[in-house]
């Protein structure tokens, strides 16, 4: 059964999580920086592999034409004191391009090594694993051109609707 201890710690990792996905979709590099360890690693794979300050510039140059949104399903932590593991699932959405926009969506799976840093979890070391993806051409048209479209950055309508969320690159 478990403590109460190991119950906060589960939702600590949850919201890491959540976070991560929040600070890489809204382009929030101030946010994401918090959420690794100074001496974490990413592995993305053929597209990156290195250090936290490393991938922070990875994505700031490779996503200036790409919209991303991350969807989590199961999430599995084993926590051991200060240090835990984690698979987490995931869908990732993406249109790539500006003029000649195409979706990229891969399923797959986040495999994560947490450690209690300055009394919050953070990544130590961060995997993507993919176990399938799907390419196409973008519709832009129909239900979605008349929905409110969020945007990458501070100009996205969650930072003035919700503002509290916003701020958690400063907390």
């Amino acid at each position: 059964m478990d403590t109460l201890q190991q119950l906060a710690d589960r939702q600590a990792l949850t919201d890491l999580v959540a976070l991560y996905c929040r600070a890489v979709d809204r382009r929030d590099f101030v946010l994401l920086e918090r959420l690794y360890h100074p001496d974490a690693t990413h592995d993305h794979g053929g597209l990156f592999r290195g250090s936290r300050s490393e991938f922070l510039a990875f994505l700031q140059r490779s996503m200036t034409q790409v919209v991303t949104h991350h969807f989590v399903g199961n999430t599995l932590f084993l926590i051991d004191g200060d240090r835990a593991e984690g698979e987490v699932y995931t869908i990732n959405y993406h249109v790539i391009g500006d003029s000649e926009r195409r979706d990229y969506v891969a399923g797959g799976r986040y495999l994560d090594h947490y450690v209690r840093h300055d009394g919050r979890w953070v990544f130590m070391s961060r995997q993507r694993v993919i176990d399938w993806a799907h390419e196409g051409p973008t519709a832009d048209a129909g239900v979605a051109g008349a929905l409110t479209r969020g945007a990458a950055g501070p100009t996205d309508p969650s930072f003035t609707t919700l503002p509290g969320l916003a701020n958690w690159s400063a907390a």
